[in-house]
């Protein structure tokens, strides 16, 4: 059974402060857990409440060895249990250290019962938003109790345990580079620049670099400890500066390391003659207008048919006492759309997600028709395809207020590379040949960067790295209707559409668990409403409305030589990091 003293201790050493969970709350979070009103909280009553359902036997063999730390002994009240009274707050993911703050509340021995269950403390119960308190107590447990998300920073962190330290000459760094991921500060900014208990942040970065030289080498085993490392605030104490000397240090060693290489494969472009090959592709084409997605793919009037948010009573505000609205507002938790987003009203900041999710839901529907049609035209002339998935809603959000900050609205119709695919050929002739044939099926290309122009300085802008960038309006000869399955000619394409449907929702789902959510009935409304957003998004696609319209949107094919692609092997470690205008930006960039 589990009582209100071991819940106590348990929630404020997550919490990593007393403060964050004061009797009152505590009381309030144990009655939600007591599911038939009986005044005890057995083992059943603890898993029903955190699964959100009765338990299976595979849900009750996992909690059984969840380790489940409730064995608190009770303690003295301290003087800080006056300065703790009434400030407690519940942040949308707590800080993950274990160990309890030195000023946390204790209960002397002795005391009775009614005294330890905070009969006098100022925050009534009846204050308390339940719902909210019992969603943030259970996300909060949830990643303390349960195995971790396959892909996340508890998963990189265990697997780091398992790795040698990448610099044999510093292998103290390596524990320090694992509490920072053990205590990865997710979506809570207020842990920006806050080191772990017993962390040293230098000795961290110095893991850091050594572990992205093994990633260059080819020893991907660390590329996950290195994504969480890089996506935690914990290690950037001033994220908006670009002149931060960890972070700067880091960049210049990236900058070594890819002019290294690009001199290497510069020396190859002049002795191959592949600018006199290839630099005159797409010089002969006029593009007055940059394209955009929203030639095709147009939020409706309705909006979906979503609830407004109402502009007048902006509800998203930043975590306060428990009881006020203590979630984060999803332009918050997307760092680098904290400045500019910030100033959008709600029903503004909905509209630009909306077309997001609109947009993203169209880039799924029609992928597979896209990628069989240029894994066909490449392979033709003798190239090999490498098709990516299509570009993630958290990076396209981020955009808005980076790449697309200046653009017409809905901004997020700037996106070209939505769909997007790599072909990669051995000679220059072929490239040639590719070219010429996707102009003869998808028609004159939209826009050409080509980077095998002599006259690009590729040195500067990308390392040595070249290659053609083409734009492509596509058009697959079908409607909406068609697609979503109403014209039994094409069956097998409507059926790989509505699994493509399928796998997107879990997409978005899985991006904002990992957030540190447990289901989507934990998540605050806003995420809710983005992931209603696809369910509606859906509905429209397959509406009357769209029944007729045919399907379009504008797709992104990479040309580049064999050797190039090779180049990328060794290089994409390094350009993220190059590319970065602030620590933010690089803290999104690996987040995405």
């Amino acid at each position: 059974m589990i009582n209100f003293t071991e819940l106590g201790a348990l929630m404020r050493g997550l919490a990593g402060s007393a403060s964050d969970w004061n009797d009152a709350a505590v009381k309030a979070l144990l009655t939600a857990m007591d599911s038939d009103n009986d005044g005890k909280v057995v083992l059943s009553d603890f898993g029903a409440w955190l699964f959100g359902t009765q338990l299976s036997a595979a849900e009750e063999s996992k909690l059984k060895t969840a380790e489940l730390t409730l064995g608190a002994k009770p303690k003295a009240k301290a003087k800080g249990k006056a300065e703790a009274k009434g400030k407690a707050k519940a942040k949308a993911k707590p800080e993950p250290e274990e160990e309890e703050a030195e000023d946390e509340d204790e209960v002397e021995e002795g005391e009775d019962e009614e005294e330890e269950e905070g009969d006098d403390d100022d925050l009534d119960e009846d204050d308390l938003d339940m719902n909210l308190l019992s969603m943030t107590g259970r996300n909060a447990l949830w990643q303390k109790l349960m195995p971790a998300r396959a892909g996340s920073a508890q998963d990189a962190a265990e697997r780091m345990k398992g790795l040698k330290p990448p610099d044999s000459k510093r292998p103290d760094d390596h524990k320090h580079a694992l509490l920072y991921l053990q205590n990865h500060a997710g979506a809570d900014r207020d842990l920006d620049g806050v080191a772990p208990k017993g962390a040293d942040r230098k000795k961290a970065l110095a893991w850091l670099k050594a572990a992205m030289s093994k990633i260059s080498d080819g020893e991907k085993q660390y590329q996950l400890p290195v994504k969480w490392l890089i996506a935690n605030w914990r290690l950037w104490p001033e994220p908006d500066n670009k002149e931060e000397e960890g972070f700067l240090d880091l960049k210049a060693l990236a900058v070594k390391k890819l002019d290294g290489i690009g001199f290497k494969y510069e020396k190859q472009y002049v002795e191959r003659k592949i600018g006199q090959e290839l630099g005159f592709i797409g010089e002969d084409l006029e593009m007055k207008v940059r394209p955009r997605q929203d030639e095709y793919i147009k939020l409706p009037e309705d909006r979906l048919g979503l609830e407004e948010q109402d502009d007048e009573a902006d509800d998203y505000r930043m975590p306060g006492a428990l009881g006020e609205a203590l979630y984060y507002p999803f332009w918050y938790v997307i760092p680098s759309s904290r400045h500019a987003l910030s100033t959008l009203r709600p029903k503004q900041r909905m509209e630009q997600a909306t077309y997001i999710v609109l947009l993203l839901s169209a880039v799924h529907a029609v992928d597979h028709l896209f990628q069989a049609r240029a894994k066909e035209i490449c392979e033709s002339v003798g190239g090999s395809v490498r098709a990516p998935p299509p570009k993630g809603f958290m990076r396209m959000w981020a955009k808005l207020d980076t790449d697309h900050a200046s653009a017409a609205s809905p901004k997020a119709a700037e996106n070209i590379d939505t769909n997007r695919v790599a072909w990669i050929f051995e000679e220059p002739s072929q490239l040639r040949d590719a070219f010429a044939k996707a102009q003869e099926i998808f028609g004159p290309p939209v826009r050409v960067k080509n980077g095998y122009d002599p006259s690009f300085d590729a040195m500067k802008d990308t390392k040595g790295y070249r290659n053609i960038l083409a734009n492509y309006r596509f058009t697959p000869g079908m409607t909406w209707g068609a697609l979503a399955g109403r014209d039994p000619a094409h069956a097998d394409a409507s059926a790989k559409t509505h699994a493509a449907w399928d796998k997107f929702r879990q997409l978005l789902l899985d991006t904002f668990l990992n957030m540190g959510f447990i289901d989507e009935a934990s998540m605050d409304e806003e995420l809710r409403q983005y992931l209603h957003c696809s369910d509606a998004a859906r509905r429209f696609y397959c509406s009357k409305q769209m029944r007729k319209e045919p399907v379009g949107i504008v797709v992104e094919i990479q040309y580049m030589l064999q050797s190039y692609f090779d180049m990328r092997k060794y290089t994409h470690t390094w350009y993220k990091i190059v590319r970065a205008e602030e620590p933010e930006a690089l803290v999104l960039d690996y987040n995405s």
